[in-house]
């Protein structure tokens, strides 16, 4: 792998948890009627920038499907692309559980809650959530990845280098950051949040930091 391809994936991953950040606050406006920082000072989650590039290794794309780094030879489109959809179901659920039940041990918080969602498993994911998040993975797998690695991968490899490293290490600390302030206040970090009302919408901002 040359350095301009890791270059580009680290740019995926960059791309990636910015719409992290935004699916996350469209699905709890729709579902508590506001959005917020999402625990981040940056409007990225690197996380799911980090289990894009993680899928990518691991279980390839729904056109090129591996099984845990191996190629395995699936004729049919569909079943390829029903292959993707189950492995990222699957590995969504578990992801959910152990991150949702280590953050409930270590910092004392629920960090999230599905409790209200039916099909739920456990408090921290449900079929209906794990569904619709395996299936934009695998769309976003099966329709976007290539194509953005292959016109990321034709920057100007300066370019491409510093930007990479920047938003790596920016995102890095971002997350870094995060974590050590759930750790040490046994809550979330809250700098902004925006609540939707039928007659009036206030911005309500407050720094924790």
């Amino acid at each position: 792998m040359t350095v301009n391809k890791i270059f580009a994936l680290i740019l995926i991953a960059v791309i990636v948890s910015f719409i992290g950040f935004c699916v996350e606050n469209i699905f709890i406006g729709i579902r508590n009627g506001y959005v917020d920082n999402r625990n981040m000072v940056l409007p990225f989650l690197f996380g799911y920038g980090l289990v894009i590039i993680g899928f990518y290794f691991i279980f390839g794309t729904p056109s090129h499907p591996l099984f845990f780094g191996r190629e395995i030879i699936i004729n049919k489109s569909y079943l390829s692309v029903l292959y993707y959809f189950v492995i990222a179901f699957l590995c969504i659920c578990a992801g959910e559980i152990v991150i949702g039940v280590a953050t409930e041990k270590i910092c004392g918080i629920i960090w999230w809650d599905y409790s209200s969602i039916p099909l739920r498993i456990t408090r921290y994911t449900s079929i209906p959530t794990s569904m619709g998040f395996a299936a934009l993975i695998t769309a976003f797998m099966k329709f976007c990845f290539n194509p953005l690695l292959d016109r990321i991968s034709k920057m100007n490899p300066y370019v491409l280098g510093f930007l990479a490293i920047c938003f790596a290490i920016l995102l890095s600390l971002d997350m870094l950051n995060s974590a050590l302030y759930m750790i040490k206040n046994s809550s979330t970090l809250k700098i902004w949040r925006y609540e939707f009302g039928s007659h009036l919408r206030n911005m309500t901002l407050k720094s924790d930091l």
